[in-house]
């Protein structure tokens, strides 16, 4: 059994079809509640078993994505799969599948066959772009869904004048977060009825979503202004004008409150580092400017030279100063702080590490590593890392002899290369 005893989810079984981010960080977080994951990989492994590789069938990715879960191994596409799919499908209380639309009747893990075998199982059924349209059957990628939901355009750095995807892959773990939140409501509906259902999940869903203070449109005020940057972006284009010229013309002429953005709520260069600053108040407008004691300015023209000048001034007087400095005497006075951190940096903050946002594991086969933790506490239930990431198929014979097959029928299973039996490899 995985997951953390006595949390929330304790006793909840999960199947998990999926391999990459997206969905096995949605498995991550049901595990942290307590649930009993397992993730059905093929027979050479989930693909994020060979990035950053440790070793044979081990890698940096795929254990910082996948721990506190136990791994069997299938050939989905072995015409015996079904009978093994159909004795999870019954073991399981919740199913959560990440594969193109005509996979899922291919290999008979969609909800349509589901269903007929356990009815009241919850199937969270994640596509890249969503269960309807003309692109519902394509596979995609965190980077197609950012230059389509138009998030990319505000959030993307650049290189050679064009946008470079954002990493890390936010869309991946957002939908994570957000399927492990639709696998809940779907407990929930199921202990009110008794009735399993179908949870739709996509990472273009998850990218409009994460877009909502830059995504809208208010008919009002914006469709002339929209129509015009059209037309001025056309000619941009036309004219070669590299990416960031581009998106600084959309933030200045269509983004509501840029002088905010430019001035009190941004990361200044220190004269050891960098520091993160954030108000977005008049009263903390002003506590900067008694801080800085440099002049308040009209913020609502951002472009104005007056304005520039005081963005000018602050970003020199900033340099003046270490972070340290600068976080006290900020802190002091209340305005919102902090260290801007390089990731490996960001393991080891006393802050961090003081609620447990990041664990040490230690893994069988490459020894202790640090990944991140639970983002959420509970105070009646626990809630953490149960242990590291599998190793691969280390728990086939165990799981299906749970979901029913006999020990003989996994050892025949496993002599005919359908499933993959690597008990062995646990130490």
């Amino acid at each position: 059994m995985t997951g953390v005893p006595g949390g929330i989810l304790d006793g909840v079984r999960v199947l998990e079809l999926a391999q990459n981010a997206a969905i096995p960080h949605c498995g991550r977080l049901l595990a942290g509640l307590g649930a009993d994951v397992v993730k059905v990989e093929p027979p050479d492994g989930d693909a994020m078993r060979g990035l950053a590789q440790l070793g044979p069938n081990e890698s940096k990715a795929y254990a910082v994505i996948n721990p506190g879960k136990r791994s069997i191994a299938v050939d989905l596409g072995a015409p015996e799969a079904g009978e093994i799919l159909d004795a999870l499908f019954r073991w399981a209380d919740v199913a959560i599948v990440a594969f193109k639309g005509p996979d899922l009747a291919r290999f008979g893990i969609g909800w349509d066959h589901a269903r007929t075998v356990n009815p009241r199982l919850v199937h969270l059924t994640h596509t890249p772009f969503g269960p309807e349209g003309p692109d519902a059957d394509q596979g995609g990628y965190d980077a197609l869904v950012q230059g389509r939901s138009g998030v990319g355009f505000v959030m993307n750095r650049s290189a050679g004048g064009v946008p470079q995807p954002t990493r890390p892959a936010v869309n991946d773990f957002g939908t994570g977060m957000l399927s492990a939140f639709a696998v809940l409501a779907g407990l929930r509906h199921r202990d009110r009825t008794g009735e399993g259902q179908r949870i739709d999940t996509s990472l273009l869903g998850t990218a409009i979503s994460l877009g909502t203070a830059v995504l809208g449109r208010f008919e009002a005020t914006d469709p002339e202004v929209l129509d015009q940057f059209a037309d001025d972006l056309a000619a941009m284009r036309a004219a070669g004008v590299d990416f960031d010229t581009q998106r600084e013309a959309y933030e200045d002429r269509v983004q509501a409150g840029q002088g905010a953005f430019r001035l009190y709520f941004r990361h200044y260069r220190t004269a050891d580092g960098l520091i993160s600053v954030a108000g977005l108040s008049a009263g903390l407008f002003a506590k900067f400017h008694e801080v800085t004691g440099l002049p308040d300015v009209d913020r609502s023209d951002h472009t104005a030279p007056a304005f520039q000048a005081v963005v000018d001034a602050a970003e020199e007087l900033f340099t003046t100063r270490t972070t340290a400095e600068w976080i006290a005497v900020l802190r002091e006075a209340g305005y919102p702080c902090s260290p801007y951190h390089l990731p490996y940096e960001a393991l080891d903050d006393e802050q961090v590490r003081a609620n447990d946002f990041v664990v040490d594991l230690d893994h069988p086969v490459f020894g202790r590593y640090t990944t991140t933790g639970m983002p959420v506490r509970f105070e009646k239930a626990p809630s953490g890392v149960a242990g590291p990431s599998p190793t691969l198929a280390a728990d086939t014979a165990e799981v299906l002899v749970e979901a029913g097959l006999t020990a003989e029928r996994v050892a025949e299973l496993a002599a005919a290369g359908v499933v993959v039996d690597g008990s062995g490899a646990r130490s």
